[in-house]
């Protein structure tokens, strides 16, 4: 039986071998981190489209991000009302209102007008207590909306809330129920309430403008074929649209390009990926230069002996690979902690997924076999004649 040369190099110093496995195995923590914030901030930018139901959405041309989205004319929903192809109509108002917490201080939260008998969202942990909105006093609190808006119990909003009154927009209202939905990005909160109760809220509303028009197509429809021939359809000059148009997957798209590739987050998140794959790597090279170094004789001695120089570089790539493999597991199970941990701590959703284990794989695996490679340099310094 072949000895595993590799391996028992790695084996020989076991205190050495296990600080070398911990260095690297922080690396990849940080690439799982790393890519963690990244995959919350995907999920959190695009979390209320997600929920709400609709094939095509219009919404002002001058739309920047959801709580700063502009308005639209309500002519255009009710143009598009009367269209064969069109099953449905909906409308959405977004603001951001001032809400004062128990200690005095106002917070801006996310404020969505609804139509509580038509809802605009297809999760039914948004709209299941539509029917709580029974006068323009009542309000729904969204249960992961951040602790500085005074829940009762001082972490989340729940079934002790129900009757607080508190204060939106300098008037009172009394919550009536929950939700489970989430503000994204750009707020730390959101409530829901009637499209009256919004009037009252944000006085500068037109009732002849809405925020976003949500289109529910007839069975068979193509969503693609039908946007565009609206967007002809709206169009008043050459180049210029009075209302944009877009299908559900252009609208998620959108969003996560302006988040991800047009603000810094994204930047970030991705410069914390390579930054660790350049720090794992620099380590998995100075681990092997070391052991390459102090083996010199050894690998000479191969030389002498008619072992090729392929077999050796094999020797030094393989350890590469399994300081690579006996890192990441305890890497990976750390990570499925410190995913839960801060979710619990930043209230955002950071979940584990196959896709990204396999990557951070292919990632650890290109790492360790680039450093390797280089560590090669060193190998090519065994000469049997220094042996005598």
């Amino acid at each position: 039986m072949r000895t595993n040369l590799a391996l028992r190099n790695i084996l020989s110093n076991p205190r050495k071998s296990l600080l070398s496995v911990a260095g690297i195995g922080v690396a990849i923590l940080l690439v799982f981190m790393q890519l963690g914030f990244r995959g919350a901030i995907e999920n959190t930018a695009t979390n209320i489209y997600g929920k709400m139901d609709f094939d095509v959405l219009l919404r002002s041309p001058d739309y920047l991000h959801f709580i700063d989205a502009n308005q639209i004319e309500r002519r255009f929903l009710e143009e598009t009302a009367s269209m064969t192809d069109v099953a449905s109509v909906n409308e959405l108002q977004v603001s951001v209102v001032n809400w004062r917490n128990p200690r005095g201080e106002m917070k801006g939260i996310l404020l969505i007008g609804v139509t509580p008998d038509r809802s605009p969202f297809r999760d039914t942990r948004v709209d299941q207590h539509f029917d709580k909105l029974t006068s323009t006093t009542s309000l729904l609190i969204d249960r992961q909306s951040h602790p500085e808006f005074g829940p009762q119990n001082h972490r989340k909003f729940g079934a002790g809330d129900i009757g607080r009154l508190i204060e939106v927009a300098n008037q009172q209202l009394t919550v009536t129920g929950t939700f489970n939905m989430g503000a994204g990005l750009a707020a730390n909160g959101a409530a829901i309430v009637s499209e009256k109760t919004f009037e009252q809220l944000v006085p500068t509303t037109s009732r002849h403008q809405v925020t976003f028009g949500l289109l529910k197509l007839q069975h068979g429809v193509n969503a693609d074929a039908f946007a565009m021939s609206l967007r002809e359809r709206f169009r008043i000059e050459p180049h210029e649209r009075s209302v944009e148009v877009l299908t559900r997957p252009e609208v998620i798209q959108l969003e996560l390009d302006r988040w991800i590739g047009e603000t810094p987050i994204g930047f970030i998140f991705t410069l914390g990926v390579l930054i660790a794959l350049v720090v794992g790597a620099a380590i998995i090279y100075m681990v092997l230069g070391n052991d390459v170094s102090n083996r010199l004789n050894e690998y000479a001695t191969l030389r002498a002996m008619g072992y090729s120089n392929a077999y050796m570089a094999a020797i030094v790539l393989k350890q590469a690979i399994y300081l690579a493999l006996f890192s990441f597991l305890p890497a990976l199970l750390l990570s499925f902690l410190l995913y839960w941990v801060t979710g619990l701590l930043a209230n955002i959703a950071m979940e584990m997924n196959v896709y990204r284990i396999v990557f951070v794989m292919l990632l650890t695996l290109v790492m360790s076999s680039l450093s390797g490679t280089l560590a090669l340099r060193k190998l090519w310094q065994a000469e049997p004649a220094e042996l005598f």
